[in-house]
């Protein structure tokens, strides 16, 4: 990365400052405006929030770990059943037969399994938000997964200002800092539902993390190996072993495939392979269908939900089917498809290492490609991207128009916004999809930064805290 000279941005106690105010007005300010002007009416249905819901309901329920079974208690029944005497393979007779939405690989399933060992179903969240005296092993390691994306951050951001040439500050500086991205992260929309949910996808959000902080630092198989156990869960994040490969960046690419294949054979010693190649069948019908349901942030989200306008039973998007897709829509299916290729033939294709040696931006484009082309891209799979905020807040240092772009998409994606369901039956449907909406500036932020690049204008000038060579 090219160095930048210390009078290109803040002092260290300035950014600190920064942020400290950013947080105390996106988790407090911004929450307190939207709960105080929420609508005083309900839905007849349970599965819509009220409008009257944060963010911050779900930092609660995280401290006091309170989650329920939103992939736990599917993936016990898979279990279960993979693990009975059958002649029906596993996705037949789970997905398609009994309609039961179970929509991960046969290798996930070890994540469950190894639980039951560890700890006994009885100490592993399995109901739907059943309360138990003292945290259970998913709830536990839910916190661990959340410390560690939030560590991961905070060491992208410090490495990434030292990279800068921007001098730490003080001891007690840098612990104010890693305090405040804490905080960020347990205000996170994607972060803590992912974990109120009881959602695998807090494993995943933390595993990125550590990813990204491994690639940064030079560890290039350990990250590959941990995006290969992110593909043993999510098979989309597989894209990753193309994008090293073209890249020529063997150590990852050879940890990650091997991550795989040992996953892969030991799913099918484990649960043969009859059920793995079943799998096929509903990743196939996943991409044909996708969701209409508003948490649904992806284009095929966004288009499912237009057709609600046309047919509104068909195309719900307030209520959660449990046992149901939307019908195929060859529009809604071409519209996604072209989008998907735009997004990741962009991600691959663009191998330019200007401004960008290490590539981690390159990465970091990568990875939400890749989530933002998947047909259902739930709000919690955007927990990916706090550490890619670490890593963008370091590039646009000095360029107010970046941070302001960068701040508007870490509002509409940090937080949670019911009342946009108030549009659901109308044209204006679209903001429904305010978090995607933040995503894909984020993704333009990526394309367009690259260190050391300017605006037209050239960097804003900050007076009083560009003193050359002067740290908090």
């Amino acid at each position: 990365m090219t160095p930048v000279s210390h009078g290109s941005g803040p002092t260290s106690v300035a950014l600190t400052c920064y942020m400290a105010l950013f947080l105390v007005f996106n988790a407090f300010a911004v929450n307190g405006v939207l709960w105080l002007t929420a609508p005083a009416i309900t839905y007849p249905n349970a599965s819509t929030a009220p409008f009257d819901e944060t963010v911050l309901k779900h930092t609660w329920d995280t401290l006091r770990g309170r989650g329920c079974d939103d992939s736990w208690g599917i993936m016990a029944f898979a279990l279960d059943y993979a693990q009975s005497s059958h002649t029906t393979p596993l996705y037949t007779e789970l997905f398609f037969n009994r309609k039961l939405k179970f929509q991960y690989p046969p290798s996930s399933l070890f994540t469950i399994a190894a639980m039951f060992r560890l700890a006994g179903p009885e100490h592993v969240r399995t109901a739907e938000c059943q309360v138990f005296d003292l945290p259970t092993l998913n709830d536990i390691l839910g916190w661990l997964f959340i410390l560690m994306t939030a560590a991961s951050s905070a060491a992208l951001l410090e490495i990434g200002l030292r990279q800068r040439q921007t001098a730490a500050g003080s001891r007690a500086v840098l612990a104010a800092r890693s305090a405040v991205v804490i905080g960020l992260t347990l205000t996170f929309y994607p972060v803590v539902k992912a974990y109120s949910l009881g959602q695998m996808q807090v494993w995943i959000n933390g595993l990125f993390a550590l990813a990204l902080l491994g690639w940064v630092l030079g560890a290039k198989a350990s990250s590959g190996l941990l995006i290969g156990l992110m593909c043993l869960v999510k098979p989309h994040y597989g894209l990753f072993l193309l994008w090293a490969a073209l890249r020529g960046e063997w150590r990852f690419t050879a940890a990650c495939a091997s991550a795989l294949t040992v996953g892969v054979a030991g799913s099918v010693a484990a649960f043969g392979w009859a059920s793995n190649v079943d799998y096929l069948s509903v990743f196939w019908y996943l991409s044909q269908h996708g969701e209409t349901y508003y948490p649904n942030q992806s284009v095929n989200g966004l288009l499912n939900r237009f057709m609600e306008l046309s047919d509104p039973v068909a195309y719900e998007s307030l209520e959660f089917n449990d046992n149901g897709f939307p019908p195929f829509n060859r529009w809604v299916y071409g519209g996604v498809l072209a989008t998907s290729v735009l997004f990741l033939s962009t991600a691959l294709l663009r191998r330019s290492t200007e401004g960008d040696p290490d590539r981690k931006l390159d990465f970091c484009t990568m990875a939400l490609s890749t989530t933002i082309a998947s047909p259902i891209a739930w709000e919690h799979h955007y927990g990916i991207l706090l550490p890619i905020y670490a890593v963008l807040l370091v590039s646009a240092i000095g360029d107010r128009g970046r941070l302001v772009c960068l701040a508007v998409s870490y509002v509409l994606i940090s937080n949670f916004i019911p009342a946009t369901n108030l549009l659901a039956h109308t044209i204006w449907n679209v903001a429904q999809s305010y978090l995607f909406v933040g995503a894909l500036i984020v993704l333009v932020l990526l394309h367009g930064s690259r260190p050391g690049w300017k605006s037209a204008r050239g960097p804003i000038p900050q007076p009083g805290l560009m003193r050359q060579g002067v740290t908090g």
